[in-house]
């Protein structure tokens, strides 16, 4: 069992973060260092080659139309923002007749995403994931403390899906102190559960992992 630390996913204090951990996935200006895997945030000016983007939601319809293009022209791998509140996936849903996960599966691009947020997913969005290889990547007290709720980790992992947990914006996370994100988060899983302990010590460590 791995003892590695990754914050999955940190847009802010990236500084703070590295020192608590192995690995930081970060969207921000600037070139990855040791143990720092950049993000770029995606813009139809982007230049092309770059392997890694983020995607911050689904709602600006011409930017994701283009973003899409980008990653299979590039072969590249986007972190997208999606299915994390009920009001996003209410737009998406009222545009498109489908979820967040389902729209991304009929762009083209499930197989090459990482979903940040996972909120709303559904039984037939984490079946599609889990199909795909799709990772999730959890940000539990961005998500809570911005009132959209808890991701389903518990049905996440039953379905095999790789889950890791990130800091975020730091809003309500200022120090991005993985410890406390997975301490919330080992609570939100006792929510959905309505047990104690829904989390396993292993489950816990793969997800500390991301693995």
């Amino acid at each position: 069992m791995s003892n590695k630390r990754v914050n999955a996913f940190c847009t802010a204090n990236i500084k703070a973060a590295k020192i608590a951990c192995d690995e930081v996935i970060a969207c921000c200006d600037g070139v990855a260092a040791g143990g720092v895997k950049i993000v770029t945030p995606y813009t139809k000016t982007l230049a092309s080659g770059i392997k890694d983007i983020y995607i911050p939601d689904m709602l600006d319809e011409d930017l994701l139309e283009n973003a899409c293009d980008y990653i299979i022209t590039n072969n590249a791998h986007a972190v997208i923002r999606a299915a994390y509140d009920l009001e996003e996936a209410g737009i998406i849903e009222a545009r498109y007749k489908l979820s967040p996960i389902m729209l991304l599966h009929k762009l083209g691009i499930l197989n090459n995403v990482t979903i940040v947020g996972g909120v709303c997913l559904d039984n037939d969005d984490m079946d599609l994931m889990a199909q795909e290889g799709v990772p999730l990547v959890l940000c539990p007290t961005a998500d809570a403390g911005y009132g959209h709720g808890f991701a389903p980790v518990c049905a996440a992992l039953h379905r095999g899906l790789r889950v890791g947990v990130g800091t975020f914006d730091g809003k309500y996370n200022a120090n991005a102190d993985l410890d406390y994100e997975l301490r919330f988060l080992e609570l939100t899983a006792n929510a959905e559960m309505r047990t104690e302990n829904a989390l396993s010590k292993d489950a816990l460590k793969n997800i500390l992992a991301f693995q």
